[in-house]
């Protein structure tokens, strides 16, 4: 697949790596990019408890889960049970409970693997 973007949007993707803009003002870009170059992208956090480890401490809506035990799948394809089974199996070490959510601030929406519906993303 060929990606392209304006001159402008270029210069700013290089001002970017090198330090001088803001996420916020990359990911309006990206945006823009795979808008303008029909690219759709498809986002699943995950999160899960390791089996005989204790559970997370002072968990609070989007804040306090261990960062070794989530992981955010972002991919440009619509995402199936095969690849979250595949971020475990090279993320986690013996999983529990896995949850996962659409919401990319991981606050609502989190639901058990086996009651994910992959054809609805929900």
């Amino acid at each position: 697949m060929t990606i392209s973007m304006a001159r402008d949007q270029y210069d700013l993707l290089l001002e970017y790596a090198n330090g001088r803009t803001p996420d916020a003002v990359l990911a309006d870009l990206q945006k823009k990019i795979d808008f303008a170059n029909g690219v759709k992208r498809f986002f699943l956090f995950i999160r899960w408890m390791e089996t005989g480890g204790a559970p997370p401490s002072r968990i609070e809506i989007g804040l306090g889960w261990p960062p070794s035990q989530q992981f955010k799948l972002r991919q440009d394809r619509a995402i199936a049970r095969e690849d979250v089974d595949t971020v475990l199996r090279t993320q986690a070490v013996r999983p529990v409970y896995v949850t996962v959510t659409n919401d990319e601030l991981g606050v609502v929406g989190w639901t058990e693997l086996d009651s994910w519906d992959f054809q609805l993303n929900a």
